[in-house]
Parts: structure tokens; C-alpha cells; sequence
């Protein structure tokens, strides 16, 4: 690292994070003067009004302007998705978060405004008589069945946002924008094609009105977005006056050119195309699932040319991305407590992909493929997230570059496997598939959600608890956590004969409280797409200005409005088996028993729960459990396929936790594998639960690829290695075999955790001497020290792995 860089990265370590309130002001004084507009030109003016007085500061080390915020290190509270009341607020000053009081007394004024505009709030209108109290759908939502339950039909989950970033929220979508065309044509290309769009408008059609709206919106913003470049311009102008240091002087110069070219015209250097990236980038947040797509693929241009040309040199690009390295750290995101719980320890997934394939299968790594390893490595901070795509033709090199990152402890990159991603995308169904050619383009949206740069987006992403799910089947459809009613009466158990109709009756549980989730979803969608347009990240999809609509009321060439994540399918499927074998196998225990056991949470059945827990699991290549669990994932994919999508085509499966895996641990009761009520289900989705892989890493492998991933837009899968067993290349050139051969056959992805457990020990007893350990959670990276204890535990006790 250079000095620059290590400063930056010795400035990250503060106390408390900065909670602001200028973005929500702002808001304020746009929406108080467009009563009565359309919404989606109120929300373009309001997103010009924004860029055009947002508070603006250029750091001391700063080569790439742009913040995210009105103060260093700050979070902007939202006011999209709910509204923060005094307990809220209190929680996050209790933890990392710091609020003035001027800014406390403002925020609950703006809270009464605009309450009624929260997205939980318009979910509960848009759902009307659904949520009367002895309706289904209300008995559901309060259930946890999917995360988080709802606590009131007036707040419902509870608590907003407060995220970083110039762009709108609310910003849970999995998108790529098209960063290529910024980059190439300029904010200029795009309002050239919006005003010919405007001038070519005849009022022949339905929607030629709802188009010129779009078209006067997109007008709107960008010219904003090019004067709000300007006033960085001006800024570092004026910095530049009143610098005494001349080499600083000259850096802020140099900045205020490149901010007065871009992002307005086309990128003409590395340089600039980094600038024109970032602001692009920040326009996508506030979002904790912005995405820089394929990073090392649409900047190599600038790279190479600048390289070939003698204008930069590979040590300068290096510490260009160990910047942006330093800057993403300091875009952030928090929620309300719910939330909060299911994404632990700072979550965000800024992802950048990098290696896999160009359009016609040849290998697409580069350089900077490289580089951007380097930069992860040497500056060891959990953010921004590499991941690597690995076919059959990835270099070794790039796998040992990739594995010597991950031996540093870092938690990444993670590996992703193209042929089952670009599976997903071109053999999905003969009305929703892409060519091929568009579907090797595709990359990490979110942790490990697969898109394709501007072809696809995802609006909803769900957690369904599948325990808690079989949990209420087992009560013939009564939910033991909200103590009424949720699902089907299914039957009871207890008369069930064979094992067969058991499973048939949780199965149809399953399946019946997946159609709530998905009408759920479908409403979430429609309120998200009516109330909260966003013009910038519609123009920068395919075809985006020709179109003329937002992204969330067109139809793409492969729809993938909403996924349906699955959480604790392994211990589902453990489960099962433990059932099948003990009481309807082998006869040794009655159901009626088996449900005395679990009513009591094992107690007084200590010897049962040792037997049950004593079962085979998954991660041990038993070909039967592992079959079990197969069956559970097959049957959340072909569920999500089956129930429509209000923006066309179906639900999409998915299966990744995040740390979803502890508040729905803690919302189900007892389980057949031998699990108390209450503790943390298994992580990710095909991690065998912590501890029960005891036959070694090749085994684990083998248990997850009977699972058939391909019809899933992810899956994640973590394993942990203790820092001895990657000591030598030949370590990392044999773990670097085992990923290819599991990414090449139906495997999904893959990450590791390369950390001693006495370490992690002492920083829960110690954190203040272990500040930059950083572990892999689930699809990101974290500080270990900031994670709740039952994470950190969770992580401690997942099987240390020997090559």
C-alpha cells in the first residue's frame, strides 16, 4: 500500500457512524412543491434537487470525489421504506450509530409527514381487508414463517433505513446497470437519446404519456447529475486556491478537470473512467446490494490502452482500486432492529465479478483480474466483495491469485460456477431464457444473486424458514411462535401411518405457506413499483431510454422480478430422515413421543435428542440424508416455479441465508435433528450444519452436488480451513482442484474462512486487540468484533476442514 492508502485506511477506524437527516429534508422541501405531478417526474425532480444542494466535502487523501453522504463516514435516514420511531433510534445509538439532537428533533418531525409514504405502510393499505385480524394473510405475516414477522399492521416490520449514496431508495433491488455505456457514451449519450425521444413522441398509444413522463424525468435527472459533478469540479477548484502543498494542489486540479469531463462525456482515461464509474456507482446506492457488475471487463479498455500509451503505470492502478477499496468502506447501510438481525455486523454486498467468460466461452480474465485481488489482499478490509466466476478454462493462476486472498483471512473471493449460473439463465424454460452469448455475461448481484448487466433485475428478495415451516405442518398448521393458527390443517401427525403421508402433509404445508410468501411478495412489488420509480437506474438498463418506462413496469427477455430464499434446508432435511428412520423405519420412537419431545424443547427427553441428533447428517456423503435434503431444496425450487410473478413468468428460487439463519433459529421450536428451540439453524444453504461434517471437505462436496442447484439464482455454501492447511502453493493448488471439479459439476458457489479458532476466541474476550479480524458470514465479509454473539459463535463452531 502506498502512504495515501494506509492513511485512508488508518482514517476508517472510528466509533460511531454518523446518522444524518439532509437527504430526508431535502426530499421534503421537493415533495411539498410537486403535490399532483405524476409520481415518477416528483421523483426525478426530487433526485435533481438532491444532487443539486446535498451537502459536498473532498477528504484530505481523496483522488475519486464523491462521498455518499452530507458527512464523512455518514448514513442519510430514509424515509422510502419506514419511518424511524424513538426506540428505533435509541437502539442505534446503543450500538455504532450517532444521531445530534437537532438532526434526532427533526427526524421525528419528518417522521409524521411522512409516515404515510413508507413502504410497510402502503403494504398494509395495498393488502386492505387481507390483513383483517381473522384473515390468513395476517396470522402469516406476523408468523416469521418469512423474515422478518411483522409486529403491526401500521408500521410492519419496523424501523426504515438510513443507507449512504445520491441515488433513491428503497434499495434492496439486485441490478447491474450498464456502466459500460457511462463510461463509453457519457451522461450526453443518454440525454441526447431522451430528447429525440421527446421530439419523436406522438400520443398514439396507452402509454405514450406515462412515456413522456419517463423521458422529461430522465432530462431531469442526469442534467443534474452533470451539474452535481460540477460542483466537485468547482469544489476542488477552490481547494486547489487556498492548497499550499504542490502536489496536492495539482491532484485537486487534476480532479476538478476530470469533474468537469465526466460522467457528461465519455471516459478518455483510466482515470476518469474511475471517476465516471464512482459517481455512477454512487448513484446506484443507497442501496446495501449495489453492484459494480464486471469490473474488471468493461474498465479493461481503459487499462490497456492507457498502459500500452505510457500514461499509467500498474502501481498507480493498484492504488486507484485500494482507494475505491477505502471509499466503499465508508458507504454504509442500517435498518431497524428486525432487519438487522438477519444482516449482521455492518452487512452490505458491494460486489465486483471478475474472471468466468466473454461471449463466445473463451476465458475472460485480464489484468486486472489480477489487481483487483491485490488490492483486496494487501488492504485486508471486508468491503467492497470479489467474487470469481470459474469454468473449465480459468487459469490456475487466477485460482492460486484468488486462494492466496483468501489464505489472508480476508473471506473472499467467494467462487461462483458458471455452468450452473449460465444454466440458470439459458435453460430455464422455453418462454424465459436468454441466448447463451447474453447469459455468460451474467454476474453477482448481492451477495451471490445472479443477474445479467442490464438484461435482468431482481425487485424482492424473501427469507422462508423452512423449519418453522415444517414446525407448523407438525401442528397441523398452528404456529407455535405466534401461538394461532397460520397454515393448513395438514392433519394429525400423530395417525399418520407411513412415512410417506407425513411427508406428503408437510410437504403441502410447505407449499401452501410459499403461496402466502409469494402473494406477499407480489404486493411488496406492486407498492415498491407505484410509489418509488427511479428514472437513473431504468436508463442504464437494456434499451432503457427507448423504452421509456421505469424497470419495475417493463417486461424483460428473462424475468426475475422476485426470489424466494430458503433458509434451513439442511436441518429440514436432517430432520426428515431422523423421522423416517426412527419412527417409521426402525418403530423406535411413536410420533406421539416425538411430538411430547419436541413440545418440551428435548427437556426430560435428553437421551431421545441424543439418539435423533446422533442420526446421519448432511456433509458426510450418507447418499440417504443427503437425498433427504436434495428433496426439501427440489421441492422449494419447483414450488418458487410454479407461483407467478406479477411482473411475469414465477418466482425464482433462491437459497442463501446471509445470517437469516439466527433470528429464524430463533423463531422455531425444537427439530427433529436434535436442534433445541430457539438455537441458530445451519448457515448458508448447503453448509452442513456447524459441526456435524466430520468426514472432510471431499465429503461435504459430494453432499452438496446431489443437490440439483441449476434451477436456483444462487446458492451459498461456506467451508473453514485452519490457517496450517494453506501454508504451501501445493495446499492452495489442491484446494484449487477440489473448487474447480465442484463448480464444473452442478456446484453453485463456494467460500472459505481461513481463521484459527483460538483467535476468534480471544476476540470475543479482547475485540479491542483484534480489530481487522474479518470473517466470511455468509455472502459478505465483516469485522468479527462487530458481529452478535450468536454469529460469532456460529462461525466458531463451523468444522474446521483439513486438506
Amino acid at each position: 500500500m502506498t502512504d495515501r492508502v494506509k492513511r485512508m485506511k488508518e482514517s476508517l477506524r472510528v466509533n460511531k457512524y454518523p446518522l444524518c437527516v439532509e437527504m430526508f429534508r431535502l426530499a421534503n422541501e421537493s415533495l411539498d412543491v410537486t403535490a399532483g405531478e405524476p409520481m415518477l417526474l416528483r421523483r426525478s425532480k426530487l433526485h435533481a434537487h438532491i444532487l443539486d444542494n446535498i451537502t459536498i466535502f473532498i477528504e484530505p487523501d481523496d483522488l475519486l470525489c464523491g462521498s455518499g453522504a452530507s458527512k464523512p463516514f455518514g448514513l442519510e435516514m430514509q424515509y422510502e421504506y419506514g419511518v424511524w420511531t424513538k426506540d428505533e433510534v435509541e437502539s442505534l445509538k446503543s450500538e455504532i450509530y450517532d444521531i445530534s439532537p437537532e438532526d434526532e428533533e427533526e427526524l421525528y418531525r419528518l417522521n409524521e409527514r411522512f409516515a404515510g409514504n413508507a413502504l410497510n405502510t402502503n403494504l398494509v393499505e395495498a393488502m386492505g381487508k387481507s390483513l383483517g385480524e381473522n384473515d390468513r394473510l395476517w396470522p402469516f405475516m406476523k408468523s416469521g414463517v418469512i423474515l422478518p414477522p411483522w409486529k403491526d399492521k401500521r408500521g410492519g416490520s419496523g424501523g426504515g433505513f438510513a443507507m449512504s449514496g445520491y441515488g433513491l431508495g428503497p434499495g434492496f433491488s439486485l441490478v447491474c446497470v450498464d456502466y459500460a455505456r457511462i463510461l463509453n457514451e457519457g451522461a450526453k449519450g443518454i440525454l441526447a437519446e431522451a430528447r429525440k425521444c421527446l421530439e419523436d413522441l406522438r400520443y398514439d398509444s396507452p402509454d405514450a404519456i406515462e412515456k413522456r413522463s419517463f423521458w422529461e424525468g430522465v432530462i431531469i435527472v442526469f442534467e443534474a447529475w452533470v451539474r452535481f459533478a460540477g460542483r466537485y469540479a468547482a469544489l476542488a477548484e477552490q481547494m486547489a486556491e487556498e492548497e499550499d502543498d504542490p502536489v496536492r494542489k495539482a491532484e485537486l486540479l487534476e480532479m476538478a478537470r476530470i469533474c468537469r469531463k465526466v460522467p457528461y462525456e465519455p471516459a478518455g482515461s483510466f482515470r476518469e473512467a474511475m471517476q465516471s464509474f464512482w459517481f455512477t456507482f454512487l448513484m446506484i446506492c443507497p442501496s446495501p446490494t449495489s453492484t459494480a457488475g464486471r469490473f474488471d471487463q468493461y474498465m479493461y479498455p481503459f487499462y490497456r490502452r492507457d498502459i500500452d500509451e505510457g500514461k499509467i503505470t500498474d502501481d498507480e492502478v493498484l492504488e486507484l482500486l485500494e482507494i475505491m477499496r477505502c471509499k466503499v468502506m465508508k458507504v454504509n447501510r442500517v435498518s431497524g432492529k428486525a432487519n438487522r438481525a438477519k444482516n449482521a455486523g455492518m452487512a452490505k454486498w458491494y460486489n465486483w465479478t471478475i474472471g468466468g467468460q466473454k461471449a463466445d466461452g473463451s476465458d475472460a480474465t485480464n489484468e486486472l483480474s489480477y489487481l483487483l485481488l491485490e488490492a483486496a489482499r494487501d488492504t485486508h478490509l471486508p468491503h467492497h466483495t470479489v467474487t470469481v466466476r470459474v469454468h473449465a478454462g480459468t487459469p490456475e493462476k487466477l485460482m492460486l491469485k484468488a486462494l492466496e486472498c483468501v489464505r489472508s483471512g480476508l473471506g473472499m473471493p467467494a467462487f461462483l460456477g458458471d455452468e450452473s449460473y449460465i444454466h440458470f439463465f439459458a435453460n430455464q424454460s422455453q418462454t424465459n431464457r436468454l441466448p447463451i452469448e447474453a447469459a455468460r455475461d451474467y454476474c453477482a448481484t448481492g451477495c451471490v444473486d445472479g443477474n445479467v448487466p442490464a438484461v435482468t433485475r431482481t425487485q424482492v428478495a424473501c427469507f422462508f424458514i423452512i423449519p418453522h415451516a415444517m414446525d407448523i405442518a407438525m401442528h397441523n398448521g398452528y404456529c407455535r411462535y405466534t401461538k394461532e393458527m397460520v397454515g393448513l390443517p395438514t392433519g394429525d401427525v400423530t395417525r399418520m401411518a407411513t412415512f410417506e403421508e407425513f411427508k406428503r402433509a408437510v410437504y403441502d404445508e410447505i407449499r401452501y405457506l410459499m403461496s402466502m410468501a409469494n402473494e406477499r411478495i407480489n404486493v411488496e412489488m406492486i407498492a415498491e413499483r407505484d410509489l418509488f420509480p427511479d428514472v437513473f437506474r431504468s436508463a442504464l438498463m437494456k434499451d432503457g431510454v427507448k423504452v421509456g418506462k421505469d424497470m419495475f413496469t417493463r417486461r424483460f427477455d428473462f424475468e426475475n422480478g422476485a426470489v424466494l430464499g430458503a433458509v434451513g434446508g439442511v436441518n429440514t432435511g436432517n430432520a426428515l430422515y431422523a423421522i423416517k428412520k426412527l419412527v417409521f423405519d426402525e418403530k423406535k420412537y411413536t410420533m406421539e413421543e416425538l411430538m411430547k419431545a419436541l413440545d418440551a424443547d428435548w427437556v426430560g427427553y435428553e437421551a431421545m435428542q441424543k439418539e435423533f441428533k446422533a442420526q446421519p447428517k448432511y456433509g458426510n456423503a450418507y447418499k440417504e440424508v443427503d437425498d433427504m435434503v436434495a428433496d426439501v431444496y427440489k421441492l422449494h425450487a419447483d414450488t418458487c416455479l410454479g407461483l407467478p410473478c406479477v411482473y411475469g413468468d414465477s418466482l425464482k428460487p433462491n437459497a442463501i441465508s446471509i445470517s437469516a439463519h439466527q433470528p429464524g433459529g430463533a423463531l422455531t421450536g425444537a427439530t427433529a435433528d436434535g436442534r433445541k428451540g430457539g438455537e441458530i439453524l445451519a448457515d448458508a444453504s448447503l453448509s452442513p450444519d456447524h459441526g456435524q461434517d466430520t468426514h472432510g471437505p471431499l465429503a461435504v462436496f459430494r453432499s452438496a452436488m446431489e443437490v440439483d442447484q441449476d434451477p436456483y439464482q444462487g446458492t451459498l455454501m461456506n467451508m473453514k480451513f485452519h490457517p496450517s492447511n494453506m501454508k504451501s502453493e501445493d495446499d492452495l493448488k489442491k484446494l484449487g482442484s477440489m473448487i474447480k471439479t465442484y463448480l464444473t459439476h452442478g456446484g453453485k458457489h463456494i467460500q472459505f474462512n481461513v481463521v484459527d479458532r483460538a483467535e476468534m476466541e480471544d476476540a470475543k474476550i479482547h475485540p479491542e486487540e483484534h480489530p481487522e479480524l474479518v470473517v466470511r458470514v455468509a455472502g459478505y465479509s465483516a469485522y468479527f468484533t462487530r458481529l452478535p454473539e450468536s454469529i460469532q459463535d456460529e462461525v466458531i463452531e463451523r468444522t474446521s476442514q483439513d486438506l
